[in-house]
Parts: C-alpha cells; sequence; structure tokens
C-alpha cells in the first residue's frame, strides 16, 4: 500500500509538470540538456517543468545557444490559441453521476482536501462535478501556485517558445490526446491519483529541486522508480509516450537539421527515459549540462 501511495504521488508530480500566497525565494538552476547527433543533424533534448515560480534562472549560456541555434522547436503540445486549453479540458473533464468529490477519497483526505480545495478558491461543488482524474490534477496545479507561486506564465515551455517565436513548430501529441491518457485511467486509479493531489505540493517541490540540480538520478526516483508499482499509471503517463517519442527522434534524425526538443523533465530520466532508449537505438547522446 505504502508503495502504491508513492506511485500515486509520483503520478501527481508528473501532471504537474503537466501550472500564490507564499512565493519562492529565487532559484537558481542547471537542468540537464541532452544532444544527439550524427553527421548532418542536431536534436537537442531538454526536460522541462511545464510550471514554475516567478525569478527561476534557468537559462544558461548552454541552454540560450541551444535556443538560438535550433531552427524547430518540438513540445509535448503544438501551440495552443487563447482558451484552447481550458475548453478541451472542460469538455473532457464534467462527470455529473460521480459522487461528491469528499466521498471519492479515504475519510483521513478529505479534511486535507477540503482546506486546499478553500485555499485554492475552489467549491467543492465544482470539483465533485469533474472526474476524478479531472480535480487531481485541478488541485495539484492549485498546490504548486499555493505553495511556490507557480504558473505556466513561468513555465520552460513558455519561456522557450517566446525565446524562438517565428520558427518552425512542432507538436508530438495534442491536447485531446494527452488529456485522454488520464481520462483512459480506471477509477480506482484517479481515486488515488486524487487522493494524492492533496500532498503534492511538496511532491512539486521535490521534483523542483531535483530538476534544478540537474540530479538525473533523483529525478528519476521521485518520478519514474514510484511508477513501477503501479504498471497501468506508469504504462500511460511516461513509458508509452516515452517510447513514441523515441521513434519519433530516431526518424527525425535521418533528415539534417537542428532541433529543440523540450518535454517534461520526468521523461528524460531513469531507464525507461527517452534519453536511455534512445540510447539503448544505438544514437549518440552526450549530456552538455
Amino acid at each position: 500500500m505504502a508503495r502504491r501511495r508513492r506511485a500515486i504521488a509520483s503520478a501527481a508530480a508528473l501532471a504537474v509538470l503537466a501550472a500564490g500566497c507564499d512565493p519562492a525565494p529565487p532559484l537558481t538552476a542547471r537542468p540537464a540538456l541532452y544532444r544527439v547527433t550524427d553527421a548532418d543533424t542536431v536534436i537537442w533534448l531538454i526536460g522541462t517543468v511545464h510550471v514554475l515560480p516567478p525569478k527561476v534562472a534557468w537559462e544558461t549560456a548552454t541552454i540560450l545557444a541551444a535556443e538560438r541555434d535550433a531552427d524547430t522547436l518540438v513540445t509535448e503540445l503544438p501551440a495552443l490559441a487563447p482558451g484552447d486549453a481550458a475548453q478541451a479540458f472542460a469538455a473532457m473533464a464534467r462527470a455529473p453521476d460521480l459522487p461528491p468529490i469528499l466521498e471519492r477519497v479515504p475519510t483521513a483526505a478529505r479534511a486535507p482536501l477540503a482546506r486546499l480545495a478553500k485555499r485554492a478558491g475552489l467549491s467543492l461543488d465544482s470539483l465533485s462535478a469533474m472526474k476524478s482524474w479531472a480535480a487531481a490534477l485541478t488541485l495539484s496545479a492549485a498546490a504548486a501556485r499555493i505553495d511556490g507561486g507557480a504558473s505556466p506564465a513561468n513555465g520552460v515551455e513558455s519561456v522557450i517558445e517566446a525565446r524562438m517565436a517565428g520558427r518552425k513548430r512542432i507538436g508530438l501529441e495534442t491536447l485531446p490526446e494527452q488529456l485522454g491518457f488520464f481520462d483512459a485511467l480506471d477509477e480506482r486509479d484517479q481515486r488515488r491519483l486524487l487522493t494524492s493531489s492533496v500532498t503534492s505540493g511538496a511532491s512539486f517541490r521535490q521534483v523542483l529541486a531535483a530538476w534544478a540540480a540537474g540530479d538525473e538520478a533523483r529525478l528519476a526516483e521521485l518520478v519514474s522508480g514510484p511508477l513501477r508499482a503501479a504498471p497501468a499509471l506508469e504504462a500511460a503517463l511516461l513509458t508509452r509516450r516515452n517510447a513514441r517519442w523515441t521513434v519519433w527522434i530516431a526518424q527525425r534524425m535521418a533528415r539534417p537539421g537542428r532541433v529543440l526538443v523540450a518535454v517534461g523533465a520526468g521523461h528524460l530520466a531513469g531507464p525507461k527515459s527517452v534519453v536511455a532508449t534512445l540510447r539503448a537505438r544505438g544514437l549518440r547522446v552526450q549530456r552538455i549540462q
């Protein structure tokens, strides 16, 4: 049971790495950066945090050079028009026939969930109208915002998108597809994900610290490792996506160009990561930061 709880908490952290009252202090970060090369192609891989507190200084000279030199930006999702994400989420999140939100978590988690919702300005009725996975993501994002002032506007992708505006942009997934990974989870896993969202603020802080330090092993421990105890979550949120992205990168290496790939940091750490899988396929992958 303890392993299962750790696995669900890891999934919540991964989702947050999908958005305050107490702003975090300034942070200098040196996240991991990798380079895949052959004779005429360069693909940089940077692990991102989708939501960040303000005043996180992560664009080192090495990262800035990659942003400058790349002719194409590849992210998990393509560029979205304002409101598209909220509209897609709302359409898929609705579930009028489920029990009230507090009845979907163990008794011990009900008061903490209610407190988090109140601090975030979320009504229990609005959460009750959501599927369990959607409520979990909403609460996890709220916890990151409350505990550290994190927001998508400060996230790595938002900064890189602005820096590389006007260049070719590719999304590895569509938004409905990405939300569908959560929607396809069975209700039992969704409710455990919901329960874990109560403590997801602490998980986010740990993942943020590991990412900032460029600590690949710690990041894998926090995100990838515990998911092995929950095979359905690991497959849906991590390994199947890593495998698809690895194929895309390997195929892209067959054509000349200079590409920056920015995906959630948890996808680049651990034995089943994109980096490890590319190396297993015989591609030359160097960590350059």
